[in-house]
């Protein structure tokens, strides 16, 4: 994905693409420019403004076809997007999330210490990342444990739509409706926190949501709330590895791990772009000139490494903070960021204090097949043992 990025900006801010399934749009790339469309009232994200849908020319089976129909919050503008965003936003609230920092950290001792990386190579994403955020995200869904597997097969196919056929893609469609209504009627057991889908289920009881609304909103946090943290944590880890002299440094206490989520999230944003939004009348963005209705692809990878604002693909925790578009900005900045950055601050400091020190071995694996999520399908490391750093060390004259 950082290779698909480099490519965009090197033709501009805002450049000409073509999302899989033969759909053109702009791909705002430039980190002004998207600041600008996150931000600015002329653009809207809801598809009733998108020309070429309104006038026929996306096919029905196009594999996004589905992330414009649902009734969520990142298609909604205006009292739509402020009524489902209110709601949502009772999931994370500074008490709820404050709720969840032991169960964060029991999740994180636990999983390390089931890893041995002196033994052999772990992977940190399927080892560590993937069921760190399972565990948390579900806990706050109030996901069965005995569906938790289920759970995460359909947000693994929904992020790979790309590679499915149109038959393929309308059956996992009806597999995840089917799913949702499932947990939205499932009554929480006795002693059980019902957790967010309590209150879901409570806001369409009084008419605050609709049943689809609810679903959808359901979804969303699902989809959104844990591939996009996988990525995140995989990514800084890989960040990490890769500058070892970076690493030294928060080990050293010059640097916070706060520091250093902040920097990772700039570096290595964890959504490569998420279609769309359509300026509301004809503009200029970028020095193009943007028709009404046209589709703008949002590509957060590419504008967090705009040289203009930022350090580029350099990856730097000493210098002074930067500011970055991994959680958007303006009235759709992610609701789940406090979440995603306690999860990150702890599962980082846990992993490079409680381990032997880690090295990767061999190259990550090939990018996660998918048309929104930026990182590797595999990122695996070795510890040193206790002889190997003592040895290393008597090479090097050092006590």
């Amino acid at each position: 994905m950082q290779e698909q990025s480099r490519t965009l900006r090197a033709q501009g801010t805002v450049v000409p693409a073509q999302w899989p399934g033969g759909v053109d749009c702009w791909a705002v790339v430039g980190f002004d420019e998207l600041e600008a469309v996150l931000t600015r009232p002329l653009y809207s994200r809801s598809p009733q403004h998108f020309r070429a849908l309104q006038n026929g020319e996306v096919p029905a089976d196009w594999p996004m076809i589905d992330h414009l129909n649902r009734q969520w919050m990142l298609t909604a503008d205006g009292a739509d997007h402020t009524r489902l965003r209110r709601i949502a936003a009772t999931a994370f609230t500074p008490r709820r999330i404050r709720s969840l920092q032991p169960a964060v950290d029991r999740t994180v001792t636990r999983l390390l210490s089931g890893l041995d990386p002196v033994q052999r190579p772990v992977d940190l994403r399927t080892e560590f990342a993937l069921p760190l955020a399972l565990d948390v995200l579900c806990s706050l869904l109030a996901v069965p444990e005995a569906e938790r597997p289920q759970a995460t097969s359909l947000v693994f196919r929904a992020l790979s739509r790309a590679a499915l056929t149109p038959q393929e893609s309308q059956q996992l469609s009806s597999e995840i409706r089917t799913y949702l209504g499932h947990l939205l009627e499932r009554p929480a057991g006795r002693d059980e926190d019902g957790g967010f889908v309590t209150d879901l289920q409570q806001s369409v009881e009084s008419g605050s949501l609709t049943r689809r609304e609810a679903q959808d909103t359901l979804w969303l946090f699902l989809a959104a709330g844990f591939d996009t943290t996988v990525a995140a944590l995989v990514n800084a880890a890989r960040a990490l590895l890769e500058n070892p002299a970076q690493l030294r440094r928060v080990l050293d206490g010059e640097v916070t791990w706060d520091h250093v989520v902040e920097e990772a999230l700039r570096y290595d944003s964890s959504v490569f772009a998420l279609p769309f939004a359509f300026p509301r009348e004809d503009v200029v963005l970028g020095g193009q000139h943007l028709s009404k209705g046209d589709a703008l692809l949002l590509c957060y990878t590419a504008a967090n490494r705009d040289t203009r604002r930022t350090s580029g693909g350099r990856f730097d925790i000493a210098a002074p903070r930067q500011h970055h578009l991994a959680f958007g900005r303006g009235p759709h900045f992610c609701l789940g960021a406090p979440l995603a950055r306690l999860q990150l601050r702890t599962a980082l400091s846990g992993l490079f204090t409680a381990l032997p020190p880690l090295q990767l071995t061999g190259p990550p694996g090939p990018p996660t097949t998918s048309l929104t999520i930026n990182s590797v399908s595999a990122l695996l490391v070795s510890g040193a043992s206790a002889h190997t750093l003592h040895t290393e060390a008597a090479g090097t004259g050092q006590p």
